[in-house]
């Protein structure tokens, strides 16, 4: 159903039911005429997140749906879950939500979306005005609907639910073999950082040496 992202409801959606959609070969989107122009500067999206796929789109805003501006585009970049997109304010009537890539099959799902002027400093934006600068949030986070995507643990999220205090032998921790594998983290959308802090397991007097890379689609990487 169309209107399923306006309806306020963002628990209960299985897959297929409670999310709006379109096919990725459909380029005129999921369109969102509002009762009349506003002006905002933040769309709040999620995006179907009962498994582990990714998607990649980008937003236009319109006053009279036949200028569109595009005010984000992660055509390039992996994204999961809740998004937020933040844009210098501006007057608009229509959003056009555009899905160019889904990791599992060729739909584009859409479970919520609202809009609105916020006021105060949610976020910064990168100079160039198309990415959020996170500052001192942590955004790696289940907070923040990141994820584990690649690790070994007895609990899914250990590694991002912020508890730095109760691990040991058997619990608490993510790990992987060493010589295979590695351990992944996916932010829910891209950010600008420039930091990151890991506690290492610390139970007994053992070191360990490691190296991280980062990456925006999960293929092409860069070591930090």
């Amino acid at each position: 159903m169309k209107d399923r992202l306006l309806d306020g409801n963002d628990t209960n959606y299985e897959a297929d039911s409670g999310h709006s959609r379109h096919l990725i070969d459909d380029k005129e989107g999921l369109v969102v005429r509002l009762g009349q122009p506003y002006i905002i500067n933040t769309i709040s999206l999620l995006l179907w997140d009962k498994d582990h796929r990714s998607y990649s789109y980008y937003v236009e805003v319109s006053v009279n749906e036949s200028d569109w501006v595009k005010v984000c585009d992660y055509s390039n970049f992996l994204c999961r879950s809740w998004q937020t997109i933040q844009f210098p304010q501006r007057v608009v009537r229509y959003i056009r939500v555009v899905g160019v890539y889904n990791s599992v099959n060729r739909s584009f799902h859409v479970v919520n979306l609202s809009c609105r002027l916020v006021t105060h400093n949610l976020f910064t934006l990168s100079d160039s005005g198309s990415f959020i600068c996170p500052a001192a949030e942590n955004v790696a986070s289940t907070f923040r609907y990141a994820s584990v995507a690649e690790g070994v643990s007895r609990s899914r999220n250990a590694l991002i639910n912020g508890d730095t205090e109760h691990y040991d032998w058997d619990m608490g921790y993510t790990c992987h073999q060493l010589g295979s594998g590695s351990i992944v983290i996916q932010l829910c959308q891209p950010f600008v950082v420039s930091t990151m802090r890991m506690l290492l397991w610390d139970c007994d007097d053992r070191a360990y040496s490691y190296l991280i890379e980062v990456s925006n689609d999960q293929k092409t990487w860069t070591l930090v």
